[in-house]
């Protein structure tokens, strides 16, 4: 399972900061033949499910195994790759696949959430806001959902009052994820930006 869908609240906010700008570094080679195997499990996983899916395309358990294979293989290419990896049409894959299990099960959360991360990275910072405050809405503790909400708006959108106002509301909802070290200094940093008579 994918790390980006486990993390707890130090993670996100490192993950957020650091998967894109982690792009640039080349990683370490795999194995000799392990990085011609980890594509090819993940293509004929793939298929498989794609398969069973047309004779069960409202099957919502295998849309969101279908999403996170699709995540998890773009997340891999980025590890594998660095600045080479393209996972984007993998993402964009993902995020089709949980979209349709949305349709079929709209109060999924942890997919919403999952949804929310790819949109990120395939441009729709708008939409991804959106799913991240219905994920809110649907369950006001969800730590990822609040946690990313803050980064986003304010790394991404420069909405530097949105975000401290955001992060007040974690620390209201869930203070012992408001506490991480590393989402404290960022919303710091978000303060300043302030200060200096930003957004």
């Amino acid at each position: 399972m994918s790390m980006a869908r486990i993390f707890g609240a130090a993670a996100a906010a490192i993950f957020f900061v650091s998967v894109l700008s982690g792009c640039a570094k080349k990683q370490d080679e795999a194995a000799p033949g392990g990085e011609a195997q980890i594509p090819q499990r993940y293509a004929q996983d793939a298929q498989m499910m794609e398969a069973a899916l047309k004779s069960d395309p409202g099957n919502a358990g295998l849309l969101v195994q279908l999403g996170n294979l699709y995540y998890d293989w773009g997340e891999e290419e980025v590890s594998k790759k660095g600045e080479l990896a393209q996972p984007l049409e993998k993402w964009t894959k993902a995020v089709h696949y949980y979209k349709q299990a949305l349709d079929v099960e709209p109060g999924n959360v942890n997919v919403r959430v999952d949804m929310a991360n790819l949109l990120r990275y395939t441009g729709d910072v708008d939409e991804a806001l959106g799913h991240y405050r219905t994920a809110i809405k649907q369950d006001p503790k969800h730590p990822q959902a609040r946690i990313n909400l803050v980064l986003a708006l304010g790394q991404l959108k420069k909405d530097y009052k949105g975000a401290v106002r955001e992060y007040d509301a974690l620390m209201k909802a869930i203070p012992e994820q408001a506490a991480n070290t590393a989402l404290k200094q960022e919303v710091d940093s978000f303060r300043e930006m302030l200060k200096e008579g930003r957004k």
